[in-house]
């Protein structure tokens, strides 16, 4: 949808000459095709699938046929984590990479906060070659947009608005830690308030800007996702209440789509997402001349930038005596998946993955209880010889390891938000060791939040029971001690708020990869065995019905 210029605006912004965003191009100058390729949630996957080099060879090819001023390449969030090359750099190496694929613009996911806030501004700031953008990310002692909330690209007398939009889920999904002062102040927002309502406004205020200072189209690059997500901002929630956006790029729930949502005016708007790790590239197309938007998904490219390839393999060479040093063997494959597909089960159920980590937590800090989030478990282990690097992948973040005291009400609370959206897929699902527990999915969640996605409490009937520690019902008024990583016990991670002020019995002292490097060459002996050879786990989690719901059912 073209949006038109009001005249006078025009002719006022014609004689601001110092603007530092172009709005009018030569006249008569109407490209035939604009081409917007993005990704999102490459998780530091850069030779995975089409691979960065594939995506650089997909963009000069696109070049070549549309012309290199009608393409641009954009990233909607979390790429500078999930992976060694970006635990071992602090997300910096990530952020040559995509200097070198020649990204234009980029928004800051959840996870490009996870080495801390200096750390990523400095990033964004001195490293990046390519532009952040995001409209609700908000520094709070100003009341401004940490970046830019948009830039506007002309391609001849076209000109495009590249709107960023992160998460709210950031606050809880990253360290609650990185956005607040040393008193526990949130000192950064991302317009989380009044039921979705603030992030509207502040989107709509965007686009209504972008268009004012002489956008023909807008473009959302969000990374809100849908799937998993909380409702009021997912980017369908904020496609339907707003208008002036003419296509959605989206990220954050690792889905892959294109598809078309209607806007609060009941106008189609396009909505697309790769998946995750460079499963695709998504190509956008913008056609001035007849004012239509299409998308798709570019899948099983196979043609490899040499260049690129090249840089990607020197990065890596530099890393390979550490990350390829074999710490352990396994007789079995270790997995995040449901065995009949690509399903994140280890975000809504209990895995053999999932299982050994908090084994490993719970025997290595010898405590009563480990708990971990499935969203910390990032990545499989293949049966066979298991490298530093396959330990680093699937514990990237470098979390310190706690024990904390815990009474029995508050591992109920922790239990029941972790397993609060189920079936839906939540990296705060909650796989366990030393415990046991049921869930009733029938039973509404009546977890309460604040704005921040931090836990309350429980209002109404929990939809966990069952709960067994070392085979004896849980008591509500015993203390219990509990293992897992800061990001959960000491920084509210996921939410997690019912152990922050708890009494620390071990503070922050092995890594998180380390723990579990221990616990199979020590207490395991250097080889994972049978005992964890079913995908779905030994049974710790279980799904019940109650009566009721069997009886509407039927």
């Amino acid at each position: 949808m073209k949006h038109k210029k009001p005249l006078a605006l025009i002719l006022s912004l014609i004689t601001a000459l110092t603007l530092s965003i172009p709005v009018i191009a030569q006249e008569g100058n109407i490209p035939d095709k604009i081409i917007i390729l993005h990704t999102n949630d490459v998780h530091c996957g850069i030779d995975d699938n089409i691979g960065y080099a594939g995506l650089v060879s997909c963009k000069a090819q696109m070049e070549q046929v549309y012309g290199r001023e009608n393409v641009t390449l954009v990233d909607a969030g979390d790429a500078i984590q999930g992976g060694a090359i970006g635990t071992l750099s602090d997300g910096a190496f990530p952020v040559d990479i995509m200097n070198q694929a020649g990204y234009d613009i980029a928004v800051p996911g959840n996870h490009e906060f996870d080495y801390g806030m200096d750390n990523f501004l400095r990033l964004a700031e001195e490293r990046a070659e390519y532009t952040y953008v995001c409209s609700n990310f908000i520094d709070l002692k100003t009341g401004s947009s940490v970046f830019l909330p948009f830039k506007i690209i002309s391609y001849g007398d076209v000109d495009v608005a590249y709107v960023g939009i992160d998460t709210p889920e950031s606050f809880t999904k990253s360290t609650p830690l990185y956005f607040q002062d040393d008193e526990g102040n949130y000192i950064y927002g991302f317009c989380q308030g009044n039921n979705g309502q603030d992030l509207y406004d502040n989107v709509q205020n965007s686009v209504d800007t972008a268009i004012a200072m002489g956008a023909d189209y807008v473009i959302a690059i969000g990374h809100l996702g849908m799937e998993g997500s909380k409702p009021q901002w997912q980017s369908k929630a904020v496609i339907a209440n707003t208008n002036g956006i003419d296509a959605f790029i989206d990220g954050h729930s690792h889905e892959a789509y294109d598809k078309k949502v209607k806007n609060k005016d009941g106008k189609e708007v396009v909505l697309a997402q790769t998946g995750t790790k460079l499963n695709a590239v998504g190509k956008i197309v913008l056609d001035p001349k007849n004012g239509t938007i299409t998308a798709e998904l570019i899948e099983n490219y196979t043609d490899k930038d040499p260049v690129m390839d090249t840089f990607i393999h020197a990065l890596k060479d530099g890393f390979a005596d550490i990350l390829g040093q074999v710490v352990a063997k396994s007789d079995v494959t270790l997995t995040t998946k449901a065995p009949s597909g690509n399903e994140r089960l280890i975000r809504n159920g209990e895995t053999n993955l999932g299982d050994l980590c908090a084994d490993a937590y719970r025997s290595v800090m010898g405590a009563d209880i480990g708990i971990v989030n499935g969203g910390g478990i990032r990545a499989d282990i293949k049966a066979g010889n298991i490298t530093y690097e396959d330990i680093i992948n699937v514990h990237p973040y470098g979390n310190e390891m706690c024990v904390v005291e815990a009474t029995g009400q508050e591992i109920l609370d922790a239990l029941e938000l972790g397993a609060s959206l189920y079936p839906e897929e939540n990296g705060g699902f909650l796989q366990v060791s030393g415990l046991t527990y049921s869930i009733d999915p029938s039973i509404p969640s009546s977890v309460i939040r604040n704005d921040e996605g931090e836990f309350l409490r429980v209002d109404g009937e929990y939809r966990v029971s069952h709960v067994l520690v070392d085979g004896i019902p849980l008591d509500p008024a015993k203390t219990y001690t509990v293992a897992s990583h800061n990001y959960m016990i000491k920084n509210g991670g996921d939410g997690f708020t019912m152990f922050r002020d708890n009494k620390l019995l071990q503070d922050c002292t092995m890594l998180d990869n380390q723990v579990l490097i221990d616990y199979i060459t020590k207490q395991l002996k250097g080889i994972v065995g049978k005992e964890y050879a079913m995908p779905y786990g030994e049974g710790r989690i279980s799904i019940i019905y109650s009566a009721s719901a069997a009886g509407n059912a039927a």
